[in-house]
């Protein structure tokens, strides 16, 4: 099961652009530590990081390329089990 979930995701702060994409958490730091040494990020370097399947990766990127929208829109769960589940959940 650790496997499975084995992409590691560096996106923009405000969610919108994938900015690196790494094997391990390791490597992903160092891509992100290094474009903040070389003041190549926006936000003062500020990131948000995530980690999912490549098949999730790649669901992701298809409907991000697609349908011209941002990482958060293309990466939210869908279905009405999740609507339902969340609802329950909240109250």
């Amino acid at each position: 099961m650790a496997n499975q979930y084995n992409i590691f995701i560096a996106v923009d702060f405000f969610n919108a652009d994938i900015l690196f994409v790494a094997k391990s958490s390791g490597e992903l730091s160092r891509k992100v530590i290094k474009a903040i040494e070389n003041h190549e990020l926006e936000s003062d370097g500020a990131v948000r990081l995530y980690r999912t399947s490549y098949q999730s990766f790649k669901a992701i990127q298809a409907l991000m390329a697609r349908y011209q929208i941002p990482f958060h829109e293309a990466a939210r769960p869908k279905g009405i089990n999740y609507e339902r589940e969340t609802i329950n959940t909240a109250g």
